[in-house]
C-alpha cells in the first residue's frame, strides 16, 4: 500500500496512528537525525523530535495502537511546530543524505527514502518547541 493522490498543504490532513488516549509527546531535545528516526532505529519508546504523520487516513491505520489522529500543517505551524514534507525528505535522502538527513550509512538512507514513499510520510517537527505536550494536544484531534 502506497500514498496515492497529491496531497495539497494548504487542504488536506495529515494523519498518525497512535494510542487512543492521546497523541506521544516528542522530545524537542532529542537526537535530531531524520534517518534515526524515520528507521525506528532504537526501536519503541526512543525519543525523537518529531512525529511521524501520513497523507493517507489508511496507511496511518497500520501505526495505529488504537485510534488516528489528525491536523493540518497550517494548524501545526500555528502552534510554532515546523512541517517537514514528503518532497523536502525525498531531497535530502540521496548518497548519505543531506542536512538532517545526513547519515554514515548511504543504504540506510536509501531504505527510508523507500518509507517515506511507502507510507507518504511528513514529519512534524518539535525542535523550536517550548511545550511538546502542550502542542501536540493543541494541534491533534482524533478523526
Amino acid at each position: 500500500m502506497t500514498a496515492k493522490k497529491k496531497w495539497k498543504m494548504s487542504k488536506d490532513p495529515l494523519f498518525r496512528g497512535d494510542s487512543k488516549e492521546k497523541v506521544c509527546v516528542p522530545n524537542p531535545r532529542a537526537d535530531d537525525s531524520i534517518v534515526r528516526h524515520v528507521m525506528y532505529f532504537e526501536g519503541p519508546g526512543r525519543e525523537t523530535p518529531y512525529l511521524s504523520t501520513s497523507e493517507d487516513y489508511e496507511l496511518a491505520e497500520n501505526f495505529s495502537n488504537g485510534a488516528v489522529w489528525e491536523t493540518l500543517a497550517k494548524i501545526a505551524k500555528e502552534a510554532s511546530v515546523g512541517h517537514i514534507g514528503r518532497t523536502e525528505l525525498l531531497s535530502l535522502m540521496k548518497g548519505n543524505g543531506k542536512g538532517k538527513a545526513k547519515w554514515p550509512n548511504p543504504f540506510e538512507v536509501m531504505q527510508a527514502r523507500r518509507y517515506v514513499e511507502q507510507w507518504g510520510e511528513h514529519l512534524l517537527d518539535f525542535r523550536e518547541v517550548e511545550n511538546s505536550a502542550k502542542a501536540t494536544k493543541k494541534i491533534f484531534k482524533k478523526s
